[in-house]
């Protein structure tokens, strides 16, 4: 009694739509509607808000979709499993990363190895690529930095130079390298707290003792890249995603080493299923590689 409602309860909430769930599940929209009734019914609460087509979850829906997710997310994983062993160039991995760069350099060599694996990416925030792995919609994660979370495995996969960007009719635009002191006094165009490239020069900045004058505060490196354009500022840009444009010019910090790094993280849980463990062998491969 109780799996058939949770699992209505489940699906609905993830595929947004009762109809999509009933087909799904194999049975009727009335008996889904019918199941999630008599879950909230039975318990004596409210779990979802239903305006219209949209679906709206109560806090109450939230923490028990967190908890079903937990329980269905396993059991597609052991049907996904069971499917696999026919042949491991069967499977699928969904990823989802806050930059193209890293995942992409990791699909190549994915696709190499085992070219019919299917594979999906999403490009998220660092906390919404934590909270995808969590809700099994993805299986890897690539983000920016390291997370305190037990749940969490995480393995550091390579470093990348951060440069500064400043327009071409800056007094700086004719060099390639500058040091730290060079910027004192700028003003500049920051990213927001969230960003660990900018995290990563401020720290810079704090130890050399430099202080920069925040003008502007962007969300995206895309408005910082179209801030310095505009000559608002100067900026910081990972070298992995600077687009060259014929008002930016590049800088390279030579007295003090910034940069953002990346690192591949799935459930701890998880870290051993066949296709996350060779993905991860496959990663520490090509991390050993650079090394050498």
């Amino acid at each position: 009694m109780y799996d058939k409602w949770l699992q209505a309860f489940h699906y609905v909430v993830k595929l947004r739509s009762f109809t999509d769930a009933a087909a799904y599940l194999n049975v009727g929209q009335p008996t889904i509607s019918t199941h999630v009734g008599n879950l909230e019914k039975h318990f004596g609460v409210q779990l979802l808000h239903r305006q219209k087509r949209r679906i709206q979850l109560t806090p109450e829906g939230e923490n028990l979709f967190a908890i079903t997710s937990d329980i269905y997310g396993h059991q597609q994983e052991a049907i996904d499993y069971l499917r696999s062993l026919k042949t491991l160039s069967a499977g699928e991995l969904k990823f989802c990363a806050v930059r193209p760069y890293d995942v992409m350099e990791l699909l190549v060599a994915l696709r190499e190895k085992w070219p019919g694996i299917k594979c999906s990416v999403q490009l998220r925030s660092s906390e919404n690529v934590i909270n995808d792995l969590k809700q099994f919609r993805s299986d890897i994660g690539i983000v920016s930095r390291e997370f305190e979370d037990t749940e969490i495995h995480s393995v550091f996969y390579r470093r990348h130079r951060v440069f500064v960007v400043v327009n071409r009719e800056h007094r700086l635009a004719g060099r390639e390298q500058i040091n730290l002191a060079d910027l004192d006094g700028e003003d500049m165009v920051v990213r927001t707290a969230r960003s660990t490239t900018q995290a990563a020069f401020d720290q810079a900045a704090r130890e050399a003792g430099i202080s920069i004058n925040p003008v502007f505060e962007m969300d995206s490196r895309e408005g910082v890249r179209e801030a310095v354009i505009r000559n608002m500022g100067i900026g910081v840009i990972s070298e992995t995603v600077f687009a060259p444009h014929e008002d930016i010019r590049p800088l390279a910090v030579d007295d003090a080493e910034i940069y953002s790094r990346a690192y591949i993280v799935c459930l701890a849980s998880r870290k051993n299923r066949p296709l996350i463990k060779d993905f991860l062998r496959l990663a520490q491969g090509l991390i050993e590689e650079r090394e050498d």
